[in-house]
């Protein structure tokens, strides 16, 4: 599309929004699009280099008011590394609910105040997790996603309270499933869906890796940034015909005047096994 368009990715976690989507929203950054990100969650109990990793073999955990000073503080310091992440891919618009993070859950109130945001934000497209990830019961990144389903439902509609108009989102685009995870549970019996939608984030790769690098505390910097590029989005990537990919689920069937059919899939389809898998063989740099 010539028109420019807005896109709202929500993650979960802190991490999420450039884990699963860093690339794409990178892309339609320098397309002209406006582009934001919302975060549910403080993310200090998970993968906190201090709360979840110094603590797990401590004695003793401080008591209720010192541990949860101490989980602001922790959760201030993701929320710049959010801020510098963002910064890296271009995203200057970033709002943080700061929902604790023990058991997230899908609330009425949660699910106003996102649908409000939603109203203001006008998003053309939103991006966001799977909302039947892992279990779909106490997977946090599959309830963040309930909760963005009936957030874009009730912004729909009016809401007392809420002066914005309703609004209604065109696209959405679920974090895709699948790539470096091995089915391994009883939960992962469950399909009929699949990743339709491709993103070749290979000319951004090294930005998002940046973008990753920038989350310390979670652990995702260095080496496991690396890793995970390489297994999830190389997977991504394999599956796409490019050597690295961000996939999607996409929500809804969609109507065209004529049938779809993009440049990328045209010229995959006019390039040999060779060109194609020198194409597949490009390889993010680790020093």
């Amino acid at each position: 599309m010539s028109e420019k368009l807005r896109l709202l990715s929500i993650g979960a976690h802190p991490a999420d929004i450039f884990d699963q989507s860093g690339g794409t929203m990178a892309h339609h950054v320098a397309r002209g699009d406006w582009v934001g990100c919302v975060v549910l969650t403080h993310g200090a109990r998970v993968h906190d280099k201090v709360i979840s990793d110094e603590m797990f073999h401590s004695d003793e955990i401080p008591e209720g008011e010192k541990l949860e000073k101490l989980m602001q503080e922790r959760a201030d310091v993701k929320a710049d590394e959010v801020r510098r992440a963002c910064g890296i891919l271009g995203v200057e618009d970033l709002y943080f609910f700061g929902a604790d993070d023990a058991v997230l859950l899908v609330t009425e109130a949660i699910v106003r105040r996102l649908a409000k945001l939603l109203r203001e934000l006008k998003p053309d497209i939103v991006l966001t997790h799977f909302p039947k990830e892992g279990d779909g019961l106490s997977n946090p990144h599959a309830v963040c996603g309930q909760i963005a389903t009936a957030a874009m439902s009730l912004a729909a509609a009016v809401d007392p309270g809420d002066s914005h108009p309703p609004h209604k989102v065109a696209q959405v685009f679920y974090f895709g499933t699948g790539a470096a995870a091995v089915p391994n549970s009883v939960w992962d019996s469950e399909g009929g869906y699949y990743n339709d939608v491709f993103v070749d984030i290979t000319d951004v790769v090294e930005k998002k890796l940046a973008s990753l690098d920038c989350l310390e505390s979670q652990g995702y910097g260095g080496a496991y940034a690396r890793k995970r590029i390489e297994t999830s989005d190389g997977a991504f990537g394999l599956a796409g015909g490019c050597a690295y990919a961000e996939g999607f689920i996409k929500a809804q069937a969609e109507t065209h005047y004529h049938l779809p059919l993009t440049e990328y899939a045209l010229n995959r389809a006019r390039a040999s096994d060779h060109e194609q898998i020198e194409v597949q063989s490009y390889k993010i740099r680790t020093d």
